[in-house]
Order: structure tokens, then C-alpha cells, then sequence
């Protein structure tokens, strides 16, 4: 049974800062951002364009004194949060909200719309967040409202194929 066909081609990504292994169809790119405070990698597809679709990997170490087993819904809950504040209706169309295993570890999975403040661009955000041993990963996929019937499932597909081994 063939079922190679069905699919476009794909490409695994291993993060050259995080060590966070995804798997994208051809034509995204792989950038390292010299983000100081957080190891960071960014995939796109095309710069320039604002909202042009995006994944943002980061990988935020937690302190031994407030490491707890949530810390990645902590996480979720302080992302949206600001993401509130940062819209420029001030609120978020919560599309989706569940709580998964991403690699054997617990995640919850965020998605919802809002409106970019600067550019008044209606976009929908999917946001992942991870706990892990020490840390917590963030993942962070902007789109524009109008393409999310595209792209969820590219993101949807992309989570899913995370190897979670951080630098």
C-alpha cells in the first residue's frame, strides 16, 4: 500500500538551539534567532509578509525552586494573557483548547483568534506548551485568519511530529 501520494513531501527539521526535532512540508525554512535569554528556532515559509505563516520554538528553562509538573499551563495561561492584551479588541476567539502527550511529555495545545493592535490583520495563533524535565518548550504558529483552514493542519501534523531532546 502506497499512501506516500497523498501527502506533500516533508522535511525533518532538528533545531540547531533547541534540539527540538519537527517534521514540515518542502518549502519551510529554518532560521536560529540569537535570542538571548531563550534557545529559539523559527520556521517560515517566506519572509516580509507580515503574519506570513511561522513557527516559533523556544525553550524556557525553569528554576529548580519553582519547577512544578504545571509549569507548561502556567505557561499557556501567561501567553494568553498577553496575547489578550496585545489584540486590538483586547479578547481572543478561543478556537480549540485541549491537553495532550507530545513525545511522552504533557502538553496543552491553544488556538485562537485575535486582532494584530498594529496592523488591525485578523490572525489565528496555535500555541503549544510543553513540560519538560527542567524546562518548559513554547511553541508559538501565527497565521492569518483568512489561511487557517490551510495551515492547522500543516501546524496540527508538525506537533505531532516532535522529538523533544533539548541542547
Amino acid at each position: 500500500m502506497n499512501i506516500a501520494n497523498n501527502s506533500t513531501s516533508k522535511l525533518r527539521f532538528s533545531g540547531k538551539k533547541t534540539g527540538v526535532a519537527i517534521t514540515l512540508p518542502i518549502g519551510w525554512h529554518q532560521e536560529s534567532n540569537e535570542d538571548t535569554n531563550y534557545a529559539t528556532d523559527i520556521y517560515y515559509q517566506s519572509l516580509g509578509e507580515p503574519y506570513s505563516p511561522c513557527i516559533t520554538v523556544k525553550i524556557i528553562e525553569i528554576p529548580e525552586a519553582e519547577y512544578h509538573q504545571n509549569n507548561y499551563q502556567e505557561l499557556s495561561e501567561i501567553l494568553l494573557t498577553e496575547q489578550a492584551q496585545a489584540s486590538f479588541s483586547q479578547t481572543l476567539e478561543i478556537l480549540e483548547q485541549r491537553i495532550e502527550n507530545i513525545d511522552q511529555h504533557s502538553a496543552r495545545i491553544d488556538v485562537f483568534n485575535m486582532i494584530d493592535e498594529e496592523t488591525k490583520i485578523p490572525v489565528t495563533q496555535y500555541q503549544v506548551t510543553i513540560q519538560l524535565a527542567a524546562a518548559v518548550c513554547g511553541i508559538v504558529a501565527i497565521m492569518k485568519t483568512e489561511d487557517q483552514d490551510f495551515y492547522r493542519p500543516i501546524f496540527n501534523e508538525a506537533v505531532s511530529s516532535l522529538k523533544l531532546t533539548p541542547n
